[in-house]
């Protein structure tokens, strides 16, 4: 039994007390008792609790802890900004679980300062466990600054590596473009030096679309008159193709030879040209680049 009971007895048996005195006596030290064991188990709980705290405290730096990485750009940031609120959380949680537990070992202490058994180990006990927690208190707030700063440095990188994405995205959406319009303008300019115009037909016909003229003067017998490309010829005129994807052009009348009166030189025809240099049936061109380089309006008239 232990000591308190013990004494209880030993004083009502050396007074003389009755058997009521001694119960009431038996009942003050257990009850003593009680309020001691109360105390001890709440200074275990604060232990138990400043071990859980540390835990906590080491979770939260391990984001501190982490290796410094290469750039991840925005994603990356972002994601270091999270971590670092989940731990900023935890540490606020962890002060406020401090406070609580300092406030409740404040309870504890004037309960054991105004116990019947006052215990001198068990205070000293409190006193240092006081301590401990005005310590953790102090590194968790030194954490939690650190954290906030951490933070706000991470806004700032965020917000400056968002900013260097909307400058490439413009900066490739001009690029785009350029891209685009610089192949428009190739397209335009193969489109431009590939197109080449031909009109075919009798005299007259040509005479009247505006395609050839007469040119020279004829009197009596001497002299005579020739056509000649008009000096200003209208695309409109005449039929356009590519020249690198058509090189063979149909004549109406394949009974009759019509007679190149444009620049171009019979040379670069297959065999189908007369010696004349006259061509019948269809125009078969076999070197285009060559063909073309004279003139891009190739004039024929029919005999």
């Amino acid at each position: 039994m232990r000591y308190a009971w013990v004494l209880a007895i030993a004083v009502v048996a050396t007074t003389g007390c009755n058997q009521g005195e001694l119960k009431q006596a038996l009942a003050e030290a257990k009850s003593a008792e009680a309020q001691k064991d109360s105390l001890l188990t709440e200074v275990l709980e604060t232990t138990q609790f400043v071990s859980d705290i540390n835990s906590e405290l080491a979770k939260a730096k391990t984001v501190a802890a982490k290796p410094a990485s290469t750039d991840r750009g925005v994603p990356g940031a972002r994601q270091d900004r999270e971590e670092r609120k989940l731990a900023l959380t935890r540490i606020q949680q962890v002060i406020t679980k401090l406070n609580e537990s300092e406030a409740k070992l404040a309870q504890t202490e004037t309960r054991a300062k105004t116990s019947r058994q006052r215990n001198a180990r068990l205070l000293a006990q409190i006193e240092t466990f006081k301590r401990t927690i005005e310590d953790l208190k102090t590194t968790a707030e030194q954490q939690r600054t650190e954290y906030e700063a951490a933070l706000a440095q991470k806004e700032v990188q965020i917000a400056t590596l968002a900013g260097r994405v909307d400058t490439l995205t413009t900066s490739n959406t001009l690029l785009s473009t350029d891209k685009a319009a610089l192949a428009d303008t190739v397209a335009n300019l193969t489109s431009y030096k590939n197109t080449v115009y031909y009109a075919v037909g009798t005299k007259d016909e040509l005479v009247k679309k505006g395609v050839v003229t007469k040119e020279g003067s004829k009197f009596l017998v001497f002299g005579g008159t020739r056509l000649e490309p008009a000096r200003n010829l209208d695309p409109e005129a005449f039929t356009s193709i590519d020249k690198t994807q058509q090189t063979s052009i149909p004549l109406p009348r394949s009974d009759k030879k019509y007679k190149i009166i444009s620049r171009q030189s019979p040379t670069y025809l297959s065999q189908n040209t007369t010696k004349d240099g006259k061509v019948t049936g269809t125009v078969e061109i076999i070197q285009p680049e060559e063909f073309w380089s004279a003139s891009k309006y190739l004039i024929l008239v029919q005999d």
